[in-house]
């Protein structure tokens, strides 16, 4: 029987091979279920692909090891309804508590990111007067974590922020991403040196500077899939 990282190979290998759009149709059920009923002969997977574990395995594993958690204290990126999360402040630091965290950041999109909800500088000190009453109740409730006053700051192709740097220095954490041009092909190195540079940004977040699962290769003279989803 294959395991889903056998498949999920096993499309990669098949997709070098196909031309757009039919390799996009790989990824449909019927080639699953023949792969299901007949196994092709299996190699071993590409280098590129080495040590990603399904969500399957990574279940497994921390069954077998569940103080490797222990040593999680927090997550410096968590969006709310505020952009384009679903829970409130406080929901969100009850999710975190229950999780053992001893603190989180509250990192919404910034304006920039109308998609996805972004917010503006006012709404940035509403949702700092929301961050502070919910720190105030640690007195009462010493197991909730922290919450870190933060922003995942949209940066246009230039590594430059979309938000007034003023506001930005009164948060505790900004998380720089892009999330436009991201379909280059040519190299990018100097797009992202440039938000390192940047003095409003602490952490450089999610940095992919081409299409995702895309790669030139010269073995085979054309792009070949070395990715996972996301996330």
């Amino acid at each position: 029987m294959l395991d889903n990282s056998q498949l999920a190979e096993l499309l990669a290998t098949e997709s070098t091979r196909a031309a757009h759009p039919v390799e996009r149709a790989l990824r449909r059920e019927k080639k699953i279920l023949k792969w299901l009923e007949e196994p092709p002969p299996l190699s071993d997977p590409s280098p590129l692909h080495r040590g990603f574990l399904t969500l399957t395995q990574a279940r497994l594993a921390l069954s077998e090891s569940p103080d490797w958690l222990q040593a999680i204290h927090g997550d410096l990126q968590m969006h709310t309804a505020w952009s384009d999360g679903s829970g409130s402040v406080a929901e969100t630091v009850e999710a975190a508590r229950e999780r053992g965290y001893e603190y989180i950041a509250i990192t919404d999109h910034s304006k920039g990111l109308k998609i996805a909800g972004g917010i503006d500088e006012s709404q940035l000190c509403d949702q700092a007067a929301e961050i502070d009453t919910v720190n105030s109740s640690r007195s009462r409730n010493p197991r909730n974590p922290a919450v870190l006053h933060s922003i995942e700051l949209n940066l246009n192709p230039q590594g430059e922020g979309d938000m007034d740097p003023a506001s930005l220095r009164r948060l505790d954490l900004v998380l720089g991403c892009f999330h436009s041009s991201l379909r280059r092909k040519e190299d990018q190195t100097d797009r992202y040196l440039a938000a390192l540079r940047n003095p409003d940004i602490q952490i450089l977040g999610h940095p992919r500077g081409r299409i995702y699962n895309f790669r030139i290769s010269g073995r085979l003279g054309k792009g070949i899939r070395d990715g996972r989803g996301a996330r």
